[in-house]
């Protein structure tokens, strides 16, 4: 993931303060990953279709979605950073890249997303255009329909992703 990282590069904290602020997190990443638990069995059960279809998609990338209480000292972006460098992501598909995490995470406390990247495709991800490819699940994630939310978000993912590998095979 961010190996070398020694801070959140959009909030400046220090995984050594990150590690104090979610101690009491769960380091342990199952895919989907509801430390919310918002989410039922049988709607894991969808959601991890979900991602398998992704990763079927995208062999060389694993796809995660994690939900989350955050706290006011706690940020999105923040416990993101921590989870793609202190999680121990479980059940990763054979053959995809350990720097080929695509992490959405969901803060239901403040109906906030974010989309976290390891370094694979970290280095042509655009803020905004990751950014437009989570709008479309807003209007769900707003009214709590987290399924339906996480269901229009990987897709918009996906969509991203797809064009983050078009971008990264020119490059080469």
């Amino acid at each position: 993931m961010h190996l070398s990282a020694e801070e959140c590069p959009h909030c400046g904290m220090q995984l050594e303060d990150l590690d104090v602020i979610y101690q009491n997190f769960e380091r342990v990443v199952r895919r989907p990953h509801d430390a919310a638990g918002i989410l039922r069995v049988q709607q894991r059960r969808q959601v991890s279709k979900w991602i398998a279809k992704a990763e079927r998609a995208y062999p060389q990338l694993y796809f995660a979605v994690a939900t989350a209480s955050l706290s006011d000292e706690q940020h999105i972006r923040s416990y993101g950073f921590w989870l793609m460098n202190r999680g121990q992501f479980e059940d990763i598909p054979e053959g995809a890249r350990a720097d080929g995490c695509v992490l959405l995470v969901i803060d239901v406390n403040r109906k906030e997303v974010c989309l976290n990247f390891g370094y694979l495709l970290d280095y042509c991800v655009e803020e905004e255009a990751a950014f437009e490819a989570l709008t479309g699940g807003h209007p769900y994630l707003i009214e709590s329909n987290y399924m339906r939310a996480i269901e229009v978000m990987l897709g918009g993912t996906k969509r991203y992703v797809k064009k983050l590998r078009s971008i990264a095979r020119k490059k080469q």
